[in-house]
């Protein structure tokens, strides 16, 4: 991030890494329902089980990957004050700045 950013270029950033961590977040819920639907099937047996475990790892990875991006984006763009941060007008100024 440059360092003569405006604020509205700042919280264009923050939105458009909010969102990619909205979507980190539901990858890892999806997955996190494949495993657990493999689980609950009527065949269960060992190849099912470890496709389960393979399923559920990669759920595993997928939330502390979100974890970490939502720490490191909280490092890097403290959430802002006051009702400017529900606004995303500013996601046009985003492409050319972050």
């Amino acid at each position: 991030m440059k360092n003569d950013s405006t604020p509205a270029q700042i919280k264009a950033c923050r939105n458009l890494a909010l969102e990619r961590n909205r979507q980190l977040f539901e990858e890892a819920r999806a997955l996190n329902r494949t495993a657990n639907e493999l689980l609950e099937g009527e065949n269960l047996d060992i190849e099912q089980f470890e496709r389960y475990r393979v399923v559920r790892r990669k759920a595993d990875r997928r939330f502390e990957d979100a974890i970490d991006h939502l720490s490191v984006l909280n490092e890097d763009f403290p959430p802002l004050q006051g009702s400017m941060q529900n606004s995303v007008g500013p996601r046009r100024v985003l492409q050319a700045t972050c």
